[in-house]
């Protein structure tokens, strides 16, 4: 990475605690079935329902204080889960709106299971920064700012989930 590159620091990155990750795995799998896109060749392919259980909401409740810190005049929008399977990526996408935050919470990160990527332009200069995931993790980035995941290349699903929140 460039000099100039390690400067430009978009996105704010959070361990969540509290989470029972290994429960809410199981909730995110429960709705497995329930694809936002059942075109493969469309970003929402991997995305699924998010159950309306306790332990979404407690998720929800943590990831809103931590967004309405950054911008109290933005309100959630929409919320996702993400099942990556072995061998599966995300394409690259933004999420649609310049003026909103948008969220990735990592539920299980096995072991090179795809990393987040964001890559732009800024400057006239194309910026790629790279973050592997945590289980916890929280990003928060703005919602124009193209990104995709690489290959999850181990045996595993990967599990977040997303979201949006916009001006009020």
């Amino acid at each position: 990475m460039s000099t100039q590159e390690s400067r430009i620091t978009l996105h704010t990155t959070i361990h969540i605690e509290g989470i029972d990750n290994e429960s809410l795995s199981k909730d995110v799998l429960s709705k497995s079935d329930c694809r936002i896109s059942d075109d493969p060749l469309q970003s929402h392919y991997e995305d699924t329902e998010l159950p309306d259980t306790e332990n979404t909401k407690d998720l929800i409740l943590k990831i809103d204080s931590q967004v309405y810190d950054i911008d109290f005049n933005l309100e959630r929008d929409k919320v996702w889960s993400h099942i990556i399977e072995p061998q599966q990526s995300t394409i690259p996408h933004d999420h649609e709106g310049d003026d909103g935050l948008s969220f990735v919470y990592y539920v299980t990160y096995p072991k090179q299971s795809g990393n987040i990527v964001f890559d732009f332009y800024m400057a006239n200069k194309r910026i790629f920064q790279t973050i592997e995931p945590k289980v916890g993790m929280l990003i928060i980035f703005p919602t124009w700012i193209p990104h995709y995941t690489t290959r999850n290349i181990s045996d595993e699903k990967r599990i977040s989930i997303s979201g949006n929140y916009f001006p009020q």
